[in-house]
This record gives structure tokens, sequence and C-alpha cells, in this order.
């Protein structure tokens, strides 16, 4: 068995000329939480669909869980759930009349969990699901799709619009289906705090292309923004290597970069007379230091 769950190779979508997905490659092994990060507009919503199989590729192979989601078979919807960002549930249908036509689509469908996340969100079976906040429609949506006992999961943007404490539920159980063996769960999000609390692998999509694809502990581990300082030549032409950005000012520089020893730091600091200190990120600073624009600042003033 093919150990990635996801394979997209040389994936490209355009619409109205414009290249929403770039020569896109992408690989997510099976059993992992991996969240799949981007700027709006990155093309994260475009690649979703189209491993759903809502959307096809203009050049490019996908597969998920082995098959090209354009040439799914019924049994292979049933392997994959989705929740799209923008879910539309039948208004005039009562939230258990939508639960009980959904499971019968669905031989796996996990009627216990249904009666306990209606619960844990208070959601009343008898309520049209029209009257329902637009947190609780979101909350509905997710239900349905965790229910169905998917072997993968699509998420885009699940917890637009759930408070704090409704997204904190929600990824106790995104949680909880991860636990079965073999489970996988891909999701966008902007909350990076939540993709932080779940995910282990973590992919960066930058202007339709991507830039990161590796665990969330290698890439804290690994990626750095280090302080240069006690130069006496100054930092005008100072460009540390796997460097991602650099911030020049008169009496330091401040750069992000891809951390592979702190003894070639010392070494490279050695060489160029300046001393350094390291620190760490977290994942939305991270993300802030690999995607905005422009990766080489000079401020020509100096510090107060």
């Amino acid at each position: 068995m093919n150990d990635n769950i996801i394979e997209m190779k040389n994936v490209s979508r355009s619409f109205d000329k414009v290249q929403a997905v770039r020569d896109l490659d992408l690989a997510v092994p099976r059993g992992c939480i991996y969240g799949f990060l981007g700027r709006n507009g990155a093309g994260k919503t475009t690649a979703i669909k189209m491993l759903a199989g809502l959307i096809r590729a203009d050049t490019g192979s996908v597969k998920v869980v082995g098959a090209d989601p354009r040439e799914f078979t019924v049994e292979d919807k049933r392997r994959v759930g989705y929740v799209s960002e923008k879910e539309m549930l039948p208004p005039p249908m009562r939230v258990g009349a939508l639960v009980k036509f959904c499971a019968q689509f669905y031989p796996d469908w996990d009627h216990g969990l249904v009666e306990r996340v209606l619960k844990r969100f208070r959601i009343d079976p008898k309520s049209k699901v029209k009257t329902l906040s637009l947190g609780q429609n979101r909350q509905l949506a997710l239900l349905l799709a965790l229910a169905q006992r998917p072997e993968l999961l699509l998420l885009d943007e699940p917890a637009g619009g759930l408070d704090v404490v409704a997204r904190r539920e929600f990824l106790e159980e995104i949680l909880e289906l991860i636990r079965e063996k073999g489970r996988t769960i891909f999701f966008s999000s902007h909350i990076l705090s939540d993709v932080e609390r779940v995910a282990d692998r973590i992919g960066i999509l930058a202007n339709g292309s991507l830039r990161f694809n590796e665990s969330l502990d290698t890439l804290k581990e690994t990626v750095k923004q280090v302080r240069f300082f006690g130069s006496e030549n100054g930092f005008e032409n100072f460009a540390p290597p796997d460097a991602f950005r650099i911030r020049r000012e008169k009496d330091e520089a401040l750069v992000t970069l891809r951390l592979h020893s702190e003894s070639e730091l010392a070494a490279f600091a050695t060489e160029h007379g300046c001393q350094f200190e390291i620190r760490d990120l977290n994942l939305e600073d991270l993300f802030y230091e690999l995607v905005r624009d422009g990766g080489d600042e000079s401020i020509t003033t100096s510090k107060a």
C-alpha cells in the first residue's frame, strides 16, 4: 500500500487566465493531521476542491486514496469526507432528518458520535437548519463529516464562525478521530493557534506553489530567528546561508533562517566578527516570516 493518501504532481489550475495553483507537488502520508496554510488567494481552496473532485486540474495528476477524485467510485467517495469553506445545508430540513438522510449512504456511520456531539454543541435534533446560528450550522456540517468515519477528512477553514469553546471542542473530536489507525485529516485554517495545537505536519502554500512540506516539529526546530550584533564592519552586505528573510540595520541584522547546527552559525558569526542570539518562533511567527512579501530589508536608521 502507498504510504501517501494524497499525491499531487505538477498540478496547475487557472481561472480566467489567473493561475490559482502552479506546478504544485504535494504528498501527504496516511495517519497524520496535516495543516495546509497560506495567505488569502494563495490557492488553498482551489487545491482542496481538486482533492475533493469538485474541479479538475488543468495539468498534472491528482491521487486521493489511490484514485483520481474525478473518477471516484461510490466506495471511494465513502472513504473521503469533505467540508467546504461555505458549506450549504438544506434550510427547510430538521437536524435529525438531515442526519438520518446522510446516515443511509455510509455503512460505518457513527450514531453514537452524532448523539454525543449534538449534545456537546447544544444542537436540538428537532430544530430546522434555517433556525441555526452561523456557528451551529458550521458545527452541524462538521458533525456530518465526522460521523462518516472517513479514511480521509478534507476541511476548508473548518473553524470559521466558531467561538473559542466550540473550536476547542471540535479540535478534541478531530483528535479522537485521528486516534483510529490509518485515518488522515487535511485542513486549512487561518487560526494558526488551532493548527499548532493539533497538526503534526504542515504545508505552506505561496503564490500557488508549495514552499514547505514537513513535520511541524521539524519546522519549529530548524527555522529560527537570529539576531546578529556587535560587528565593527556593519551588516550592509551581510548574507547568512539558508536565510528566508534578512532585516538589516546599522548595528544589527535580524535574520530568519534554516538552522542546521549552532556550531555552523557560530563559525559564520566569528567569520564576520559579530555575536548572535537565537530566538524560537511559534507557528504564527513562522508563517508571517516565511510568506510575507519581500525577503531582504535594509533599514538605514539606527536603533534608538
